[in-house]
């Protein structure tokens, strides 16, 4: 019998097997792909794949709908395009710096982009436009109703086409808008345990400089993402916010769960059979293994407050793998309800961590430096941990551990 291409060989069941109740999804959901499909995969398509001078690129889009129906596999499309396709549509040249009409050109051309799309996968898929903001993805509740969501679409054969929602997150980048959609197409992949997230750009993947320059060479595979990664990669196009810094943080952001990271030119015929048989591309292997929530309070929540800790919290915290106890915390800033994500700062101001509080941010000065008896004494409840460490990332070095590019590690245990 002739060997399986990477194509056809079906995920690991033991990295399945593990997922059920991680994010309080049904085990049923979150187990296996749809009946019959082999794994999930995300595809982000970026402006410059999707999208010409004359606006949409109907055949690109129908070249990727017709891989998608022959393969095996769960597909989730995370794409740009809608700001450029409203400039077409309205005759616009040169992309306008005025955040109202950015939005405006985001509402005129993502009913056009959806039917592209539809039309592309011709009644043999169905599809459903999902717009999302980063605000849906930082709220706990609401990042588990996107979930659920996206995995009943595609448990009933349904290709989700998402894309930020433009509309009404342009204008305030720092709040709701992500950076760029492979930000978004990382949060997507974890949300749906996906297997692989394959980033489409117009070039063959990351190179050791410019491609322009002589002596550029592919990186064919990268084990761990450094800042030496991204040193190789800065720049970006018109078309788009993202380029291949922004491709590079989003595949450290999946690969801190286990999923796998492709970026290859889009425009490669049968593009995705390249890449799953491992024929094009840089591919970025997995480098960690967080669960969901810890990715969530790592990546996507919004710190709703701030609690500083004195050194011994600190020392216990980063080598003893220690929970974060009433006894070491020493002040807190802004409002913030138990149950919100914090970050945990040093003496020194520098965030070392960021986590799930157990208590309210008027309840901070109650405990401070009080045992849980004191504790229970005071508030009429008690929990021994300000900050338990199964709801909390350690970051590695100075405000969050981002290094000088975004590159900084995640200390998990």
């Amino acid at each position: 019998m002739p060997a399986r291409s990477v194509s056809e060989v079906p995920a690991s069941a033991q990295r399945r097997k593990n997922k059920g109740s991680a994010a309080g999804l049904p085990r049923s959901y979150s187990s296996r792909p749809s009946s019959g499909a082999l794994m999930r995969i995300v595809i982000k398509l970026g402006s410059c794949i999707i999208t010409s001078k004359g606006g949409v690129d109907r055949e690109r889009i129908k070249q990727i709908a017709d891989q998608i129906c022959r393969l095996p596999h769960d597909f989730a499309i995370v794409t740009s395009g809608a700001i450029s396709t409203g400039m077409k549509k309205l005759g616009i040249v040169e992309k306008p710096q005025d955040v109202t009409m950015q939005q405006v050109l985001a509402a005129v051309g993502q009913t056009s982009l959806v039917n592209e799309y539809e039309m592309a996968f011709d009644h043999r898929k169905m599809v459903a436009q999902v717009l999302l903001t980063n605000y849906d993805f930082s709220d706990r509740m609401k990042y588990l109703n996107v979930q659920n969501t996206l995995l009943t679409l595609m448990r009933k054969g349904i290709v989700p086409i998402i894309n930020e929602n433009d509309t009404v997150t342009v204008g305030d980048i720092k709040k709701i808008a992500f950076r760029d959609n492979d930000s978004l197409s990382a949060h997507v992949a974890v949300s749906i345990y996906a297997d692989i997230l394959i980033i489409f750009t117009d070039v063959n993947g990351l190179y050791t400089k410019n491609p322009k320059e002589p002596g550029a060479e592919l990186v064919k595979i990268i084990k761990e993402i450094t800042d030496a990664e991204f040193e190789m990669c800065k720049g970006g196009n018109a078309a788009g916010r993202g380029g291949m810094v922004s491709k590079i943080r989003a595949a450290k952001m999946a690969g801190e769960v286990g999923i796998k990271v492709v970026i290859a030119n889009g425009s490669e015929e049968n593009a995705i059979v390249k890449v799953l048989n491992g024929e094009i591309g840089t591919t970025i292997l997995p480098m960690h293994k967080i669960n969901p929530k810890k990715y969530w309070i790592a990546f996507a929540s919004t710190p709703k407050g701030k609690i500083f800790i004195n050194e011994g919290a600190e020392n216990a915290i980063i080598h003893e793998k220690g929970s974060l106890l009433s006894q070491g915390v020493s002040k807190s800033e802004g409002n913030f309800d138990k149950g919100d994500v914090v970050e945990i700062l040093n003496q020194k101001g520098e965030v070392i961590a960021k986590g799930i509080t157990n208590y309210f941010s008027t309840e901070i000065p109650r405990i401070i430096g009080l045992s849980e008896d004191e504790i229970f004494n005071s508030l009429g409840y008690a929990y021994r941990e300000a900050v338990p460490r199964a709801s909390m990332v350690v970051m590695d070095g100075v405000n969050g551990g981002n290094g000088k590019n975004g590159s900084g590690k995640f200390k998990t245990g």
